[in-house]
């Protein structure tokens, strides 16, 4: 999940709050790795681990990213140490949190005029278990209503998506960010025994359509039920 050609491009520094995959170094690195909720709650601790004041504007966007991160503090991946860092940024840039967050999301959530890959492709990422390849699309909003109006045309893209990235499976977790709920469209192989097997015991069908309630972090929620069921089902 690296940017394009980083096999080829000098890693001098790493920070981060995902897990380890397999990216190798030519030659010893600085490497920061936390299990927080944001990378910029990271880069804000460094800021006052260096002494480095931090400008209002600069404040404004690390808030921005920890709250777009964290989903305003509902994500299981959110920390106290996330909560604290935002408090202060949000005293820096001088902005109410809960105000920028609901302007962040629902600017984000606004799918007039984009297309069905536009709306996908915005926050994508492909995992591997094995020898399954699988795609997972994030698209978060305030209100049910909103991603109503997008269901339809991005379940009929799936099949395409899988095609064009020539992946195993391919899910969208269209989360409702206030009520903590994700509505899981999938395609490919088995994947309704997949989805079964990562979520037995939470799951519910509505209108035909899988209801993930509680389920808003891809990183923490999502991705880990379904490689644990990719590799029971290779096992099985």
């Amino acid at each position: 999940q690296a940017v394009d050609g980083i096999d080829q491009a000098e890693i001098l520094e790493i920070i981060d709050h995902h897990r380890l995959g397999s990216l190798e170094t030519m030659q010893p690195i600085y490497f920061r790795n936390q299990p927080l909720g944001c990378s910029n709650t990271i880069i804000y601790n460094m800021y006052v681990e260096k002494g480095v004041p931090i400008s209002k504007e600069m404040a404004g966007i690390m808030l921005s990213a920890i709250l777009s991160d964290t989903l305003m503090f509902r994500s299981p991946t959110c920390t106290a140490i996330d909560k604290a860092a935002a408090e202060e940024l949000a005293r820096i840039a001088e902005v109410d949190m809960e105000e920028l967050a609901v302007a962040m999301f629902e600017a984000g959530s606004d799918f007039t005029g984009k297309s069905a890959d536009q709306i996908i492709y915005t926050d994508f990422k492909i995992f591997y278990s094995g020898d399954t390849s699988f795609g997972v699309s994030q698209v978060s909003a305030p209100t049910k209503r909103q991603l109503d109006s997008i269901r339809d045309s991005l379940q009929d893209y799936l099949k395409t998506v899988q095609a064009d990235k020539n992946i195993d499976m391919v899910f969208v977790m269209l989360t409702n960010i206030l009520d903590e709920t994700t509505e899981l469209l999938c395609s490919g192989n088995n994947v309704d025994r997949i989805v079964n097997s990562a979520f037995r015991g939470i799951l519910e069908t509505v209108d035909g359509y899988t209801i993930l309630p509680g389920v808003v972090s891809r990183k923490k929620q999502m991705v880990p039920p379904i490689i644990d069921a990719i590799q029971r089902e290779d096992h099985s």
